[in-house]
């Protein structure tokens, strides 16, 4: 019998490390994505991530990928948000509002 519970006890203690060990970042992940007006220039997105990149102190600006401006320029400003709160939220966006060319921003949902 003691045999069985050492066993359990093992299978029990393999299945928690082996839960423990998930990667559950994607779970956490939150990004704000910034949208430009048609036509508006590099400088306009470098501007406004260089502008707000301190507006809060836990929205991490996310460095521009060059494919991004070359491609269509959709979405190639971006913010983590995993840690802000909502008045950080309501500053960040209100700093993005001022910056020329700045649409309007977006919160996808990673959780699909």
């Amino acid at each position: 019998m003691k045999v069985h519970h050492v066993a359990a006890a093992a299978s029990l203690l393999v299945a928690g490390l082996a839960l423990s060990g998930c990667n559950t970042s994607s779970l956490s992940k939150r990004e704000l994505v910034v949208y430009f007006a048609a036509g508006a220039p590099e400088s306009e997105h470098v501007a406004a991530l260089h502008a707000c990149a301190h507006a809060t102190p836990d929205a991490t600006a996310e460095p521009i990928v060059k494919s991004a401006l070359v491609s269509n320029q959709v979405g190639d400003v971006r913010f983590r948000i995993d840690h802000t709160d909502d008045k950080q939220l309501a500053i960040l966006e209100s700093c993005l509002g001022r910056q020329p060319g700045v649409q309007g921003v977006d919160i996808p949902d990673y959780t699909d």
